[in-house]
């Protein structure tokens, strides 16, 4: 059992002192240390609230520098929920742009289905979107100097009460708990589940940042035979790009990435058009391809997986950041109750997010296994006919989530 100071205080100095109580209060007033890995989203907000809980908490990343891997990032209201309970919800919206309706479309610009934002469950929080920058400044002002760079795990050796861990420069450290926040390419993952590789799912996607197409622009998703192009406004100028192609061959992961977009998104509607006219220089379109966790247990031992290390996923339902921030919230909610031991705090964090966490990474692959009924015709009668019946798959997905059915 942790417990704080304040109970320290009702318990020794609340009555007459007593040796051998105040010595059996201290042995459990010791908070337990603890070592996040990584120093993205979750990594940084879990940091955050670690600290403020009065915890030993050493956070590294394996990075020389702090930078910033993404264009922009889209926050549904799951996310800004998260961001409240972070009191960042200010400063967040001070640098991002809100929308109020998702449309999806064909290529050539003809409507499927529209959903306003402002409708219930959706209404519990704003949706907006900003530069992954700008966020990450956020989440890490006043602790980016106790962010230890240049350094990952090579090892860990966990016994029932602790992890020892060994860094890549041959030093070793003891730890109540280590919190693998490193990405879907996780090597703190990779070191508990060794053989359990990624799934792929064969799609190439690009990512930037360029000059909006009109005035009062709404998200739209724009589908086609085996591709998909999505504009999403980031503020009042700028519009956050998002395409991917089916590429079982990665013939077109090996082209230019300018070639490449213009390849796969020649016969798309004018504002498609208009992006790749305006697109920024090479050094600022992101590459990638598609992937997904092959598992979703959050707890080994004395090691917990937390972000995209747990549910790294497609961006189907722009969830990275909103189940991120669940988990962070989650985890330290569970840590900051000083009733409960570590294993039991571990139980319940594992419980609690379970469920959702699967259904979560299940609904991702199965909205790009309907993007890909387009590459036959009756496919993509059946996919445009469900889009038009259920509407946009993204927001059906954040109806559910917001709901809390799962």
């Amino acid at each position: 059992m942790i417990l704080s100071r304040t109970v320290v205080i009702k318990k020794v100095f609340g009555k007459r002192f007593n040796i051998d109580l105040f010595i059996e209060v201290m042995s459990k007033l010791e908070n337990i240390r603890i070592l996040i890995v990584g120093a993205g989203i979750a990594g940084s907000a879990l940091f955050r609230r670690l600290k403020a809980q009065g915890h030993q908490v050493d956070i590294i990343e394996k990075s020389p520098t702090l930078t910033n891997e993404g264009a922009a990032i889209c926050l549904p209201a799951n996310a800004m929920i998260e961001l409240k309970k972070l009191n960042l919800v200010d400063q967040v919206m001070a640098c991002a742009h809100q929308v109020n309706q998702i449309e999806y479309a064909l290529s050539n610009g003809k409507t499927l289905a529209k959903a306003s934002l402002n409708d219930a469950p959706l209404n519990k929080a704003p949706f907006v979107a900003l530069k992954r920058d700008a966020l990450m400044n956020i989440l890490r002002k006043d602790i980016a100097e106790e962010i230890t760079l240049d350094t990952c795990l090579t090892h860990i050796e966990q016994t029932g009460e602790s992890a020892t861990v060994t860094f890549n420069n041959g030093y070793t450290q003891h730890y109540d708990l280590v919190v693998g926040a490193d990405g879907i390419n996780s090597h703190v993952r990779g070191i508990i589940q060794p053989d359990t590789p990624l799934l792929k799912h064969t799609v190439t996607n690009w990512r930037f940042i360029t000059q909006k197409p009109s005035q009062d622009f709404q998200p739209v998703y724009y589908v086609g035979d085996t591709s998909l192009f999505m504009i999403y406004p980031i503020s009042n100028e700028e519009v956050y790009c998002y395409g991917h192609v089916i590429d079982p061959t990665e013939q077109y992961y090996a082209m230019p990435v300018k070639t490449a977009l213009n390849a796969v998104f020649a016969n798309y509607a004018a504002p498609i058009k208009h992006c790749l006219d305006n697109m920024p220089d090479n050094d600022h379109i992101i590459r990638g391809g598609l992937k997904s966790v092959a598992k979703t247990e959050s707890v080994y031992n004395n090691v917990v997986l937390i972000g995209d290390a747990l549910h790294g996923c497609p961006p189907s339902l722009q969830q990275g950041a909103g189940m991120s921030l669940e988990d962070v919230n989650c985890l330290a909610d569970q840590l900051a109750d000083n009733t409960l031991d570590l294993k039991k705090v571990l139980v319940n964090y594992q419980q609690a997010r379970s469920a959702r966490v699967a259904w979560t990474v299940q609904e991702s692959n199965k909205i790009i296994k309907l993007a890909g009924l387009g590459q036959s015709f009756i496919g993509r009668l059946v996919r445009n006919f469900i889009i038009r019946r259920t509407g946009p798959a993204n927001v059906v997905g954040w109806r559910k989530l917001l709901a809390e059915k799962i």
